[in-house]
Parts: C-alpha cells; sequence; structure tokens
C-alpha cells in the first residue's frame, strides 16, 4: 500500500489509513501539507482515482492555504522571515537540541534545532506569532480603540485582549470590550472594522436594524469589510 500519492498539479497527498476511518476524505492544512484518509479495504487504485476526480478542488484549495502560509509563516522553514507590524519574525538554525525564543529590538528570533521536521518547524512558529500578536495588540489596540471612540462619540469601560478561535472581538453587557489578539494579523481596515463593530454594541447590544443602521453610519462600505473578514480565519 502506498504512503503517499503524487497528483500532478497538486504534488504529494500522504496516505493515512487507520481502523476507525470511516470513508475517503482529504485534508489540507497550512504547514502540514495534503492528505487523504483511507478506510480499511480502498485499495490504492481505488484512492488514486478518488483523488484524481477531485484535483481541480485540490488545485484551488492549495491556492488559500499557501495565502495562509504567506500571511502567517506557518509552512516555511528554516531561515524563513515574517514580517508582522512591529516585528520581523526569523526563523533560525540552532546546535542547541532544543527550540528557544527571544526579541532584540524588532527583531524575533525563533531557533530551531537544523534537523526539526517542516511539521514541527511550523508549531513553533505559530506558537511565536501568538505571543508576536499579544505584544503587538497591546502596543496598538488601545490607543486606535480610544482614537475612533472619540471620533464618533461612543465610550466603553474596559478593554481586553485574548487568544481564542471563536470570534474577532465582543462587548459585554457593562460595555466592557475585549479584543482577539489575531487581530494584529489583519489590516487596518478590518481591524477598523472590529473596533467600530464592538464599540456600536456599546449602544445596541443586538444585531438589529438600528444596530446595523448605525455601523453604517460610522463605518460606510462596512458590507465590503464584513465579506472580507469572512473569508479571515482566527487560527494563525
Amino acid at each position: 500500500m502506498k504512503s503517499e500519492f503524487i497528483i500532478p498539479g497538486v504534488g504529494s497527498v500522504k496516505a493515512r489509513r487507520g481502523v476507525h476511518v470511516k470513508m475517503l476524505s482529504i485534508r489540507m492544512a497550512a504547514g502540514r501539507g495534503t492528505w487523504v484518509n483511507i478506510p480499511h479495504g480502498v485499495s490504492d487504485r481505488q484512492v488514486e482515482g478518488f483523488l484524481l476526480s477531485r484535483r481541480e478542488w485540490m488545485m484551488q484549495h492549495a491556492r488559500k492555504v499557501e495565502e495562509i502560509e504567506k500571511e502567517t509563516g506557518l509552512g516555511l522553514g528554516i531561515n524563513a522571515e515574517v514580517r508582522s507590524r512591529y516585528y520581523v519574525l526569523k526563523v533560525l538554525p540552532t546546535s542547541s537540541a532544543r527550540s528557544s525564543f527571544r526579541v532584540e529590538g524588532n527583531e524575533a528570533r525563533l531557533f530551531v534545532p537544523a534537523g526539526e521536521s517542516q511539521a514541527r518547524v511550523a508549531l513553533l512558529a505559530g506558537r511565536v506569532l501568538v505571543e508576536i500578536y499579544k505584544m503587538e495588540s497591546r502596543l496598538y489596540l488601545p490607543g486606535r480603540v480610544e482614537e475612533l471612540a472619540r471620533k464618533f462619540g461612543f465610550s466603553y469601560r474596559r478593554l481586553s485582549f485574548r487568544d481564542n478561535l471563536s470570534n474577532w472581538g465582543s462587548c459585554s453587557g457593562e460595555n466592557n470590550i475585549s479584543l482577539n489578539v489575531r487581530l494584529m494579523k489583519l489590516p487596518d481596515e478590518l481591524i477598523d472594522y472590529v473596533i467600530l463593530h464592538e464599540l456600536c454594541h456599546t449602544v445596541e447590544k443586538n444585531h438589529s436594524v438600528r444596530f446595523w443602521t448605525l455601523v453604517q453610519d460610522v463605518c460606510p462600505g462596512y458590507v465590503e469589510l464584513r465579506g472580507r473578514l469572512k473569508t479571515c480565519s482566527t487560527r494563525v
């Protein structure tokens, strides 16, 4: 049985077999590549036929994965550089048996053992990027929230930050605003849209017509921004 399949225009697709796999399925992820889950009893010929039938889908999805990898640095190996708002993350080899991370000026340096696997490097880079986003969120977001609140006449009680995968921001019933640190990977206009969205919730607590009218007043063109935001993942 093959451990991988080579599909024209896609490249290597790793094979994963297991007694708990119930159906043929394809998975693609930034920094992890492409793999096919194969149930017991399915032949290599059947798998290859299945992959060829999904070739166009894989090619289209691969472009999206490449965009994520370019944006976040996931999937990049040793000697890669990833630029964020305030820092340049450099992934560097080390003779040490353990990885390490330090910040010097505007450089964030991730030192990775030279023989580390691509998947491991991607995982470490993702963790470091989240730490960078945490630092950057505290440098940038408080001032920007205050600036937009003052400009449009909003008031809020407290601003806090979190790291999660569920949403970009929230506003409590007491007008405490919480923002996802991963906002820092987004362009300025999308960050502003999220901030203004939550500031509008200090006035309107639901997504009623009055809420969206208020959003339109302070953020003309929000529909286009909202659509773009839906294509962005909270994952690193």
